[in-house]
C-alpha cells in the first residue's frame, strides 16, 4: 500500500464511511480478518448459530418462509445443525419472482432498504432488497478478499465492467470526487467497445495509473488483443481480480503473461454479492463461511467433495430479504483438503459454470459444458480467441470464434477433434468467424448455448462431466 493510500485509509476514509452509514464495515472487516483463521469446526458452529438466527427472523417476519415452514410442520427450533437446512425447499429465481412481497421482511421500512434488480430464468425482472448492515458485512468481505491479492480498500483500483446496468449515467460531483480521490476507484464501461473506445480506456487507465484491476475475463482478453495489435505498452499493475464469468486456464495464462502479474479468481453474484475468492496460493476459492452457506447438490442430494454439483447458497447476513438455499444456477465442486495458507475457510473449485450451459450427447444425455471449455482451449501451439459453441441439434454444432487472433485451419481441426472426442464422432461441427462474441445484458458472454430441448428421460438433467 502506498503512503498516500495509508494516509487516506487512516484519516479521511473512516469519516466518509461514518457519513454514509458504512462505519460498521470496519468492525466487520476486523472480525473477518480473525475469523478466517478459526478452525473449521468453529466456523461451522458459527454458521449454525447464524442460520438459526436467520431462520427465526424469517419465520417471524417473512410470510413466504412462515408458510413454507408451516406447510412442512417446521419451526425455527427444528433446525439443530447445518444438515437440517435440507428440510427446506430450494429457492429458485422464479420462486423469488412469484413470492417477492412475501420474502421481504416486515420488520424493515421499505424506504430504508437498497433495492436492485436482476433477471429471472424466464426473462422476468426480480426486485431484490438488502438491509444496510448486510451491505456493510458484504463490503467487509470484499475488502478481505482484496487483501488476499495484496490490495487495501484505498489502493488505486480500475474496474473494467461490461454490465451497463451497473452504471450511474449522471453521478453527482461529490460522488465522483469521493470515488476518484478517496475510494480511489476508476470504473470503465468496457462492454461491446469499438477500437476508438478501447483506446480511450487505455488513456484513462494510463492517466489513473491503478495498482490493481478488476474485470470480467472475456472483455479483458479482447482489450489486451487490441493493445497488442496496436503495439501499445501494457499498463503495469500489481494484481488482477477476475469475476463475473468463468476464468479458464488459457485466459488466466494469457492475462498473467501479458501483464506480468498474478490473476485472482473471485466468485460472486448480483443477488448475493461476494461468495468465494482465491488467496495468495490461488488453489481453489475460499468460501466466505461467515456470510454464506454453500451447498453442492445433484438431484437434491449432497455430492461428495470433488464431485460436480449444482450450487445453492444461503445468505446469512440479509435479514431484509432472506435468500435461503437459493439456486444460483451455477455448478462447481467442493474441495475437501485444507489450504496450505492456514485458513479454516472451506474451499470450492474455480471455473464455476452456468447450469444452463450444458450439451447433449448423441444419446440425448446432458453434460456440463464447462468440460468443453477446458478441452477446446488448451494444449495448442497458439492461442485460440474467444469462443462460443451453439448446439443446434443432437449432432449439429456451430462454433463462433473471434477473428483476433485470426484462427487457422489447425485451430479448426483441433477444436473439431476435441469436440468429437468429448461428444461423439458422428457430430457435425461448423465454424463462424466473428468480430466479437455477443454479450448478454449482464455483460457476460456465454461459452455454450444449447438450443435443443431435452425431451426423453435420458435427456433429463445430468450435470456430471464427461471423461476425456
Amino acid at each position: 500500500m502506498s503512503l498516500y493510500s495509508t494516509l487516506i485509509e487512516r484519516t479521511i476514509w473512516p469519516l466518509v464511511l461514518r457519513r454514509e452509514n458504512r462505519h460498521s464495515a470496519l468492525t466487520h472487516w476486523r472480525f473477518l480478518e480473525k475469523s478466517q483463521y478459526w478452525p473449521r469446526e468453529r466456523l461451522l458452529e458459527y454458521q449454525t448459530d447464524k442460520l438459526r438466527q436467520l431462520l427465526a427472523h424469517a419465520y417471524k417476519h417473512c410470510p413466504y418462509y412462515t408458510r413454507i415452514m408451516d406447510e412442512r410442520g417446521l419451526t425455527p427450533e427444528s433446525f439443530k445443525s447445518l444438515d437440517d437446512l435440507a428440510l427446506l425447499p430450494v429457492l429458485t429465481k422464479d420462486l423469488v419472482y412469484d413470492n417477492n412481497e412475501g420474502i421481504v421482511s416486515t420488520s424493515y421500512h421499505r424506504a430504508d432498504l437498497r433495492n436492485y434488480a436482476t433477471g429471472g430464468t424466464t426473462g422476468q425482472q426480480m426486485h431484490l432488497f438488502i438491509d444496510n448492515e448486510s451491505y456493510n458485512i458484504k463490503l467487509a468481505s470484499e475488502w478481505r478478499c482484496g487483501q488476499w491479492m495484496g490490495m487495501s480498500p484505498c489502493d488505486k483500483l480500475a474496474i473494467l465492467w461490461p454490465a451497463a446496468m451497473d452504471f450511474d449515467e449522471s453521478p453527482k460531483l461529490r460522488t465522483r470526487i469521493k470515488d476518484r480521490y478517496i475510494g480511489r476507484k476508476l470504473v470503465i464501461h468496457i462492454g461491446a467497445a469499438s477500437q476508438s473506445q478501447m483506446h480511450e480506456f487505455y488513456k484513462e487507465i494510463n492517466g489513473f495509473r491503478p495498482r490493481f484491476l478488476k474485470t470480467f475475463p472475456a472483455p479483458m482478453v479482447e482489450w489486451l488483443d487490441y493493445l497488442k495489435e496496436k503495439e501499445l505498452p501494457i499498463p503495469r499493475v500489481k494484481a488482477i481480480m477476475s469475476t463475473g464469468e468463468p476464468l479458464y486456464d488459457e485466459m488466466r495464462a494469457y492475462m498473467e503473461q501479458t501483464f506480468g502479474c498474478p490473476v485472482y479468481d473471485m466468485y460472486g453474484s448480483r443477488e448475493l454479492g461476494h461468495t468465494a475468492s482465491q488467496c495468495s496460493e490461488r488453489d481453489g476459492l475460499h468460501i466466505a463461511m461467515e456470510t454464506s452457506i454453500v451447498e453442492f447438490l445433484e438431484n437434491g442430494r449432497p455430492v461428495r467433495p470433488g464431485e460436480q454439483g449444482e450450487i445453492f447458497i444461503t445468505d446469512l447476513t440479509n435479514y431484509a430479504f432472506p435468500m435461503i438455499r437459493y439456486a444460483i444456477n451455477d455448478y462447481g465442486r467442493a474441495i475437501e483438503e485444507p489450504c496450505v495458507c492456514g485458513r479454516g475457510l472451506a474451499r470450492m473449485s474455480t471455473g464455476v459454470g452456468r447450469v444452463q450451459d450444458f450439451f447433449l450427447d448423441a444419446s440425448g444425455r446432458r453434460h456440463a459444458a464447462i468440460v468443453l471449455a477446458v478441452h477446446t482451449t488448451s494444449d495448442l501451439g497458439h492461442r485460440i480467441g474467444q469462443m462460443q459453441i451453439i448446439q443446434r441439434s443432437l449432432l449439429d454444432f456451430l462454433v463462433r470464434i473471434a477473428r483476433k487472433p485470426e484462427p487457422t485451419q489447425e485451430t479448426f481441426r483441433f477444436i473439431t477433434e476435441r469436440m468429437k472426442k468429448m461428444i461423439g464422432e458422428s457430430i457435425n461441427v461448423q465454424f463462424e468467424v466473428v468480430d466479437r462474441i455477443p454479450q448478454e445484458r449482464s455483460g457476460k458472454t456465454r461459452f455454450f448455448i444449447c438450443q435443443v430441448r431435452p425431451s426423453s428421460p435420458s435427456a433429463q438433467p445430468r450435470r456430471e462431466a464427461v471423461d476425456g
